[in-house]
Formats: C-alpha cells, sequence, structure tokens
C-alpha cells in the first residue's frame, strides 16, 4: 500500500476513534450529566437513619408511666458459627439455652436469624467478643404499672417510614391508642440522618460528617393523672370484680373546678407490655365509649331544671300516688310505696313519680334544653389532647319523644350517656354551674422539663345560676344520709352530695327484672368539692344490685383514700376556701 494512503487511513481511523470518544464524553458529561454524578454519589455516599427517642409520658407528679427504652436483638450468623464452631457452647452459655437448641437454629444459607432479645448490659458486652454473632439496638415501649391507666395510656406498634433523604427506613415507635395516639405527634420526635462518605478504596472521608442531621427526640407529656389516686382506683375496681362479677365496670374521678381527669379505670383491661395477650374488648376505655341508660343518677337535670327555672324548691311537695302511677296509659312505680314528699325528699328516697311529676311541671322543652346544657347528647372533649373513641349518647329531640317520654327520660331512661358525661354534668354542680371540658393532658414539657405547650381549664357553659346549684348540692346531700339511698357511700370527717342509680338493662326487647346497672356519684367536701368519683358497675350478680349498695360502699373506699392521697381533712379545706 502507498505510504501516503497508509497515513491517511491511520490518520482518518484515530479521527474517528477520537470523535467517538469525544461524542461519548459529550453525551455522559452534558446529555447524562445528572443520571451519573447521582450514581457515583451513591457508590460512594451511604445514608443511615438516627432514630429519634420517643417521649415519656408522665403523672402529674412527674411519675414515668410509659417510657421507651433500650433493647437488643441477638441475631446468629450460622455460616459463620460453621466456621468457628468453637463459638457455639460459649454462646449458648451465655443465653442459658442449650447448644442442641442453637446449633439447631444455625442455617448457613439463612443468616442472621433472631435467638434472643432484651439481654442485659453485661451478657451485651461478653456477647460482643464472638464473631457469629450480630447485635441488633432497638427500644421497646415499656409501661412500669402494667395493667394501671392501660386504656387511657394505650399502646405503639412499630413501623418503618422513609426518612427524608435517607436510603434506608427508619423504626418508628407510632401511638396506636390512648394518649400514645391522640399526642404521637409530640411525642414520636424527628429521626435524623448520618451521610457516610467513602473514598475510592472505601474509607469514610471524615470531613463530610458535618452535614449529618441530628434527632429531635420526642417531648414528655404530662398527665392530669395521679398515679396514687389511679392505685387506689385500680384496686377497687379489682374488689368489685371478685365481689359480684359484673359483665364490666368503669370509674372516673375527675376535679370539678378544672375538669381535670386523675383517674380512669374500667374492667375489663389489658397489660400493654403484653402484645400477645391483648383482647378487642379489654382495649376499650368504657368511661369513654360505653353508653348506657344512666338511670337515676339522670335526675339531677331535672331537678336543676326545676330550681332554676323557678318552678319549684326543695319544701314544695309533690303526692307520690303510693307507689304507682298511670300516666297516658302508662304504669311508674317507685321502689316504696311513698305518698306526700317534699322535693329534697324526693331526691333523697330517689322517687320516680315525684321527679315525673316535677318535669311534667317543668315541661319537654326545657327538661331537654337542660339535659344539652349539662353535657348529654354530645362528646365532652373538643380540642387537642383528647382521647379517641368517645360516643355522644343518645339524647332524642322533644319532636321524637313519645307520650310517655316525660315521664321516663327523668329518670335516666330513653337517653344514654357515658361515664364521663355523667361525671361532668356533677361536676357543673359541684363547681357552681360551670360545665368544664375534660382534661387529660397538663403539658407538653422538653427534655430538659421546659413547657412546650401547656393545656389550661376550659369553661364549657354555665349550666345553671350558683345559688341553682347550691341547692342541687344541699339536696345530694341527703342523699348520702340515713334518710337516703347512699348511708353507706358517707365518709368520716366529711360531708358527701351524691346520688345513686338503680337502672334496669334492656335486654330481650324489654327491660328485666334481674339484670341492672348500678352506679354512685358523689363529691366531696359538700360545700367545696375538691374531688368526684363517678361508679358504674354492669350487672352485678347476686341480690344485691341497688346502686347504694354496690357502688355507694366503693365510693367510700376510694373517696376515703384519694381525701389522704390530696392531704384532706376539715382544717385544711376551710384554709383552701378561705384564701380563695
Amino acid at each position: 500500500m502507498n505510504p501516503r494512503v497508509r497515513i491517511m487511513a491511520v490518520t482518518l481511523g484515530l479521527a474517528l476513534v477520537f470523535t467517538i470518544v469525544s461524542v461519548r464524553l459529550i453525551w455522559i458529561q452534558l446529555v447524562k450529566q445528572e443520571e451519573y454524578r447521582d450514581k457515583a454519589i451513591r457508590m460512594h455516599t451511604r445514608g443511615e437513619p438516627v432514630p429519634a427517642q420517643r417521649g415519656s409520658i408522665l403523672d402529674a407528679s412527674g411519675r414515668i408511666l410509659a417510657q421507651s427504652m433500650p433493647w437488643v436483638e441477638v441475631r446468629l450468623d450460622g455460616k459463620i458459627l460453621s466456621e468457628r464452631p468453637k463459638e457455639l457452647p460459649i454462646l449458648a452459655s451465655l443465653l442459658g439455652v442449650s447448644a442442641e437448641w442453637l446449633k439447631g437454629q444455625a442455617d448457613p444459607e439463612n443468616r442472621y436469624q433472631k435467638i434472643a432479645e432484651g439481654v442485659s448490659v453485661e451478657i451485651e458486652e461478653k456477647l460482643r467478643a464472638l464473631k457469629c454473632i450480630h447485635l441488633e439496638k432497638k427500644t421497646v415501649r415499656n409501661y412500669p404499672n402494667g395493667t394501671e391507666t392501660a386504656q387511657v395510656l394505650g399502646y405503639v406498634n412499630v413501623q418503618e417510614q422513609q426518612a427524608q433523604g435517607g436510603d434506608r427506613p427508619a423504626a418508628f415507635e407510632v401511638g396506636e391508642a390512648g394518649i400514645e395516639r391522640s399526642m404521637d405527634r409530640y411525642l414520636r420526635g424527628v429521626p435524623g440522618e448520618r451521610r457516610i462518605i467513602k473514598d475510592v478504596r472505601g474509607r469514610e472521608i471524615p470531613y463530610f460528617r458535618l452535614s449529618d442531621r441530628p434527632a429531635r427526640d420526642g417531648y414528655h407529656v404530662v398527665l392530669t393523672l395521679d398515679q396514687g389516686i389511679q392505685h387506689v382506683v385500680e384496686r377497687e375496681a379489682d374488689a368489685l370484680i371478685e365481689k359480684y362479677q359484673p359483665e364490666d365496670l368503669h370509674i372516673v374521678v375527675l376535679r370539678p373546678s378544672t375538669g381535670e381527669v386523675l383517674a380512669m379505670a374500667s374492667r375489663p383491661t389489658f397489660d400493654p407490655n403484653q402484645r400477645k395477650t391483648y383482647e378487642p374488648e379489654s382495649l376499650k376505655n368504657r368511661p369513654l365509649s360505653d353508653t348506657y341508660e344512666p338511670g337515676s343518677t339522670f335526675k339531677i337535670v331535672t331537678l336543676a331544671a326545676g330550681l332554676n327555672e323557678g318552678v319549684a324548691d326543695l319544701n314544695s311537695t309533690y303526692f307520690c300516688e303510693n307507689g304507682e302511677m298511670f300516666y297516658a296509659g302508662q304504669s311508674l312505680k317507685d321502689h316504696e310505696p311513698y305518698g306526700l314528699l317534699t322535693l329534697r325528699q324526693i331526691v333523697e328516697k330517689s322517687s320516680n313519680i315525684g321527679m315525673a311529676k316535677l318535669a311534667i311541671q317543668v315541661g319537654e322543652d326545657k327538661v331537654y334544653q337542660y339535659a344539652r346544657l349539662f353535657g348529654f347528647g354530645q362528646k365532652a372533649q373538643k380540642g387537642e389532647g383528647g382521647l379517641a373513641g368517645e360516643e355522644s349518647g343518645r339524647l332524642r329531640g322533644v319532636k321524637e319523644w313519645s307520650k310517655v317520654s316525660i315521664t321516663r327520660v327523668p329518670m335516666g331512661y330513653e337517653v344514654s350517656a357515658t361515664n364521663l358525661q355523667l361525671a361532668l354534668a356533677y361536676g357543673a354542680i359541684a363547681n357552681g354551674g360551670k360545665r368544664m371540658e375534660p382534661r387529660f393532658v397538663k403539658s407538653v414539657v422538653d427534655r430538659d422539663n421546659r413547657v412546650v405547650l401547656q393545656y389550661l381549664p376550659k369553661v364549657v357553659c354555665q349550666a345553671v345560676r350558683p345559688e341553682t346549684a347550691a341547692r342541687v348540692v344541699e339536696s345530694l346531700r341527703g342523699v348520702v344520709s340515713e334518710a337516703g339511698t347512699a348511708e353507706s357511700a358517707q365518709v368520716p370527717g366529711f360531708e358527701v352530695a351524691g346520688k345513686t342509680g338503680t337502672a334496669q338493662k334492656w335486654s330481650n326487647g324489654g327491660y328485666a327484672k334481674d339484670k341492672h346497672r348500678s352506679s354512685f356519684i358523689g363529691f366531696l367536701p359538700a360545700d367545696h368539692p375538691e374531688f368526684l368519683v363517678s361508679i358504674m358497675v354492669d350487672d352485678p350478680k347476686g341480690k344485691v344490685y341497688y346502686g347504694g349498695q354496690v357502688a355507694g360502699p366503693a365510693f367510700k373506699n376510694i373517696a376515703t383514700q384519694v381525701a389522704e392521697q390530696l392531704n384532706l381533712n376539715r382544717e385544711t379545706v376551710v384554709a383552701r376556701r378561705t384564701s380563695l
């Protein structure tokens, strides 16, 4: 070949090669720049989530009710164990298991099998010397008091969520019920991220640690609940279950002047530390979610309406028809054949007929209006910090009432309510007629105990005038006396005001004579209430079923101990009242 032609051919070949390379470089650097840059970053960069510590739930005095604790899972690498068999007996001894069992867990093809969890710090340190295991650090939610306050606190589940900008998902404890759910946004915190950037040899470049994003741990939530009072209530709930074997029961303790819930319990219950034992029925927070016909505890509505409207006073008299009255063709009975009674005595004796006659005087519209003012037929919780699952109960409009409803509603039938609603209605009477919004959360604080958010008492409405509330309290004192239906609810050293309730349960298309809901709601000291207790026992077994017989003594037991917990006596109460 001619040398000149050969040179031209080589030159053209080299030019073609350079052209191809140049085009390729242009394609990579201009057209595919973003794709290859992201690929390079992925090859040299790894993002690791930095989990946030979930905040604790505390009682009003700062005692821990729920907290997240370190938790270590031990995972076995069967491949390495097969290469280092001498570690088998050492590992078995540290974990307290047999070598045969441990050998059966080893699978070289399926590595990192979980073989233990929750080991002590001492064992964890010794396990680190072994090559055949992998320790995975997590957190676990712990409830130090077990079943106590379980339905209020709720529980958490662990979920994986992708952190912003992260390569791997981070594990979160997410509230599923109770305070854990309603205050999850504050408890959860914000996860961080650690960016690990390596050079071509796979070594980390320490300089880029400056771009790490730290986690922000969750805030602590401080409740209005008092653990000491809660413990008293839980013990009494267990005693009622053992004695009467009811279908269920619930108890609420609150401070009338602020709406703060000091304790709340129901049965059946559950242990939030033992997830495998959960039963759907035990998860219900019954004072919020269960509605029922309250019976005679509802009578304060008509009583307050009659007094507030000036229709009657406590000395007004009513003939109680010697135990049976017919109205609109229907019979209404008292548990005793009463004749002429004052309104004060009607409350003391819990006369259905006497209260029905007062209701007829007051009128349907006013009875309904005052029932609404006292919070019936509507949810008690309004704002943030409440608990999920609350029911509003049933209070039909007057247009839906039958001809006999005016004699049934005043005695707590044809309506339904929750225990919390009833407690707040009585709280309004104890609080000079002011109905308060219930409070479960006192504040949200950071890790240095600085207040981030505070929840203050809220007045919902003035249900009745203060002087009317005082007269209702006066009548309720008579209930807790030798002449009333709740003599057993008397608390030594204090005057108690309260009301019993014994309602027949609806069963098989009618009211069953052998199934009852027994209740008592009371507060003390009667003239300046510091706390209120509402108790409902659903279908107590045995011959004893009246509210004064079942719930009255339970109130006495709880109130006596709560007064001690709050350091109440006549001198301190008088001093507090004088300082106001």
